[in-house]
């Protein structure tokens, strides 16, 4: 009876886990979920002063991707394709003149460390790889969480 009952434990663990793995699945898109500052910019390989963007605020709550730097307001939605290598997103413009562009970016989540690579004008191609080269147009930007 040991034996059965350890078995059909070891089975149930199994499937629960099973489940639950397949629900974080999804989760993938509310990873990004809270408030982040602004820990670098690069634009076509220069690196820009933190010195007027260091109050800069990124807010992501469910689809909704919101950045403010004083009276500076940009909102947008995202989708996330973690499946792509390097994982992909897009970002687009939801008020405004470039309201319906899309930002087409690549992004690594590390721990609480979010880094996008995109051109600084929509409706371009997506980047291949993070980095930015002089006169590409490209956009490297560091987040990190604000655990504040």
């Amino acid at each position: 009876m040991t034996r059965t009952s350890t078995l059909v434990t070891a089975i149930f663990l199994l499937w629960t886990g099973a489940i639950c793995a397949d629900e974080k699945q999804p989760l993938r898109q509310g990873a990004l979920e809270g408030v982040w500052k602004l820990v670098s910019v690069e634009l076509n390989g220069q690196p820009l002063s933190m010195e007027k963007l260091q109050d800069s605020r990124l807010t992501v709550q469910g689809p909704k991707y919101s950045f403010k730097l004083g009276d500076i307001r940009l909102e947008m939605t995202h989708v996330m394709h973690p499946d792509k290598q390097p994982q992909a997103m897009e970002m687009t413009i939801v008020e405004g003149s470039d309201k319906g562009k899309t930002f087409h970016a690549i992004y690594k989540l590390d721990g609480n460390t979010l880094t996008i690579c995109r051109h600084s004008q929509p409706d371009m191609p997506r980047p291949t790889e993070f980095g930015t080269k002089p006169d590409s147009g490209l956009l490297l930007i560091v987040w990190s969480r604000d655990k504040s």
